[in-house]
């Protein structure tokens, strides 16, 4: 009876679809109407580029009753106009536009919707689909359709915070026309919170790396790109030498993957890079010199790997270069000179390393004038502490993570842990409650602060 029931407003819902279908051709929105007076020749041109493709508006509705049956529609927080006789282009995120002189759906936004199910094969009937936005849908299983890379004119896929599992085909390289590739997972995990509470249970499960497997060369294929995120995926092996080949990205986020190898110099060709995470890794080996040729980076984030040689002197020509994180890891060496020419520097991290030598004595001078937190500790550095540059920062308030911080305009430097000795200059005994970050020193120490915060009388 219930299967028969099921089947019955199946057929209903199938007949409000082609009727949909019908009165979306036959009436069109306000946008079409304005599209169709568009010059023929922009017309053409656009035919030009986009060629003839597959479907139609009663195929794109097929795919769409199948999506909504096997992810459990009748759950979804919004379902509006969902499997009724409206135009598609009322139901709840679905965006109808002209493609080749037809009604198409071209996006299909349910982020965040309470999507269960797996994704059906059919959702590659959407050809004429650009943006497919299913994020933050928890419930969200199984395997990433082979079909949904056919989409070849998708522009934004964005997956984030699912439980959508299996690896990255070759066929990515198909979708040459992305901008944006968010596959990120949550850093959050939001189990050691739950109270044991079973009505709050589901909203507090852990985490899961459910992408795994290596990236494709083919992802260089993907030159379009602005934006790919894959952090907290259980991603693994080595980067291909082919992403390189994004020279239009600006943003790479590979956090808290299990990515492994060396990092290509190949990176060195990302020339719009503005945003570089691959912390919390498993890279060994040399950083690339080329990374110091990205001109527009503003975040190099290199943190928690295995990591090993000196750091390159050629990131000093990181102009534009805010924030520099390259924390426990196994560099050594000094420090270069060169990293006193970051002029926009305002946060460097090399705690958690082997290096030796001493402090640069420009490092946080003038010519730095928003550096404001110099994290050095746990190294092997000796010799004295460098004097510090009264800075005037126009603006602090991203740095209130850092509990340490005082309200003076200083550089402040962390370096317990090291060898320095001989005396602590005034501007840092001005300010006692920074001391700590100073202490203690393996060694002699310093001739006028003792390892326990006191003055040596």
């Amino acid at each position: 009876m219930k299967k028969t029931l099921l089947s019955a407003l199946a057929l209903i819902a199938l007949g409000g679809v082609f009727q949909s279908c019908n009165k979306e051709a036959s009436e069109p929105t306000a946008t079409q109407t304005s599209q169709s007076k568009t010059s023929a020749g922009a017309r053409n041109a656009a035919q030009e580029e986009e060629p003839a493709i597959s479907g139609s508006l009663r195929s794109d509705s097929l795919a769409l009753v199948d999506l909504y049956q096997a992810t459990k529609g009748d759950n979804w927080h919004h379902t509006n106009f969902w499997l009724s006789e409206e135009p598609l282009s009322k139901w709840y995120g679905v965006h109808v536009d002209q493609v080749g002189g037809q009604p198409r759906v071209v996006g299909l936004y349910l982020g965040a919707n309470q999507l269960k199910g797996t994704l059906p094969a059919s959702i590659g009937q959407l050809t004429a689909l650009r943006r497919l936005h299913l994020q933050y849908n928890r419930d969200l299983t199984g395997s990433l359709p082979e079909s949904l890379f056919n989409l070849e004119r998708l522009v934004s896929l964005r997956l984030r915070f699912t439980s959508l599992t299996g690896e990255l085909p070759a066929a990515i390289g198909k979708l040459t026309k992305i901008d944006t590739l968010d596959l990120s997972n949550s850093q959050y995990d939001l189990s050691m919170w739950w109270d044991g509470d079973p009505k709050t249970a589901k909203e507090h499960r852990p985490n899961l790396k459910t992408l795994s497997g290596s990236l494709p060369k083919e992802i260089g294929n993907l030159k379009k790109a602005h934006y790919i995120d894959l952090s907290f995926q259980g991603f693994s092996g080595e980067l291909p030498k082919e992403l390189g080949n994004l020279t239009e990205l600006k943003y790479l986020a590979l956090y808290g993957c299990q990515f492994e190898g060396t990092l290509p110099e190949s990176l060195g060709g990302l020339k719009s890079l503005v945003y570089f995470s691959a912390g919390k890794n498993k890279f060994s080996g040399a950083i690339p010199s080329s990374l110091g040729s990205l001109p527009e980076l503003r975040n190099l984030l290199l943190s928690y790997n295995q990591l090993s040689g000196e750091v390159p002197a050629s990131l000093g020509n990181l102009k534009s270069l805010q924030i520099l994180n390259l924390e426990h890891n196994q560099l050594s060496g000094r420090i270069p000179a060169a990293l006193t020419g970051l002029t926009s520097l305002y946060q460097l991290y090399l705690n958690g390393n082997k290096l030796t030598g001493i402090i640069p004595a420009d490092l946080g001078g003038a010519q730095q004038p928003n550096l404001i937190w110099v994290d050095l500790r746990d190294n092997d550095l000796e010799g004295h502490l460098p004097a510090r540059i009264k800075q005037f920062v126009p603006d602090a308030k991203g740095m209130k993570h850092i509990a340490e911080l005082p309200e003076f305009g200083y550089v402040l430097f962390a370096v317990s842990g090291n060898r320095l000795s001989g005396l602590v200059p005034q501007e840092y005994l001005s300010y006692p409650k920074t001391l700590k970050l100073l202490l203690p020193q393996r060694g002699a120490g310093f001739t006028n602060l003792k390892n326990d915060g006191s003055l040596v009388k």
